[in-house]
């Protein structure tokens, strides 16, 4: 039997995202799918992690493992406990689905015959591009920069970007209008203009290639699994969904609570 048509996996519930908003507020793509099946509402769990991309998956799979949240030990509801395991089910879906690709393409000698292509251009010198929020880069992995493409003395340095928690992305605040990457002031009061969020691609994704030169890595084995990407582009996220909002307001409330102390505790002269 498919593991998501078990009976403990039949929606019986209709509840929607705007509900579940308005119950538990703004959620993250993982948290709006485990609700939805708290909720019994399987199908539009499903629908919902289809909008997700590798990198979420990933995410979704390595927090399920290395919580231990596939134990109905680690939760306070059998309701919970289910949620979980049909993400779980959902994300070995995805990764059957990932693979038959693969199959597919390794057997379609349309997609052969570019991937073939895109490899004789990559190893002809020609280095892999990405879109960062509108502007094209060219990724130098072996010198770990990226270049503006129409201005390649503006350069980025890999150097500068934070690792997600499981290696997958490169992340950053971009700055679209200079190009330039933006590091918030810890005493930030509102949030800048023309500044992103970037989940960049890692270089497995990236460039292939240059792993496979840099490691000494067997290629086809590593183009089987990462294939070169003709269009590249980074995840553009904007503030209101990072972490900034959070570090305003607790600044604007330390502010807040530092002029009340000043004014209830003058500074007396000598």
């Amino acid at each position: 039997m498919d593991p998501s048509k078990q009976p403990a996996f039949k929606s019986t519930g209709t509840i929607t995202e705007k509900e579940l908003n308005d119950l538990y507020g703004p959620m993250f793509p993982v948290e709006l799918v485990l609700k939805f099946a708290e909720h019994k509402n399987f199908d539009a769990a499903r629908e919902s992690l289809k909008t997700w991309n590798e990198h979420e998956v990933n995410q979704a799979d390595n927090m399920l493992f290395h919580n231990n949240r596939l134990s109905p030990q680690s939760h306070n509801s059998w309701e919970a406990y289910i949620a979980n395991m049909f993400l779980k089910v959902l994300i070995d879906e995805y990764e059957q689905h990932k693979q038959e690709k693969i199959r597919v393409r390794m057997e379609d000698p349309v997609q052969q015959q570019k991937a073939e292509e895109l490899l004789k251009i990559r190893q002809s010198g020609k280095l892999p591009h990405i879109d960062l929020a509108g502007t094209d880069f060219t990724v130098d992995w072996r010198l770990r920069q990226m270049r503006e493409t129409e201005q390649p003395w503006k350069n980025i340095s890999f150097e500068d970007f934070e690792m997600d928690d499981y290696g997958d992305s490169y992340l950053c605040f971009f700055n679209t209008q200079t190009h330039e990457l933006y590091m918030p002031p810890e005493d930030l009061m509102e949030l800048p203009e023309d500044i992103v969020v970037l989940e960049i691609p890692n270089e497995l994704k990236l460039d292939p290639i240059a792993v496979a030169r840099e490691y000494g890595s067997d290629l086809s084995e590593l183009l089987r699994e990462y294939p070169i990407t003709e269009d590249l582009s980074a995840k553009v996220t904007p503030l209101s969904e990072s972490g900034l909002p959070t570090l305003i307001e607790n600044n604007i409330k330390n502010r807040g609570d530092q002029q009340e102390y000043e004014l209830r505790n003058p500074i007396r002269g000598r």
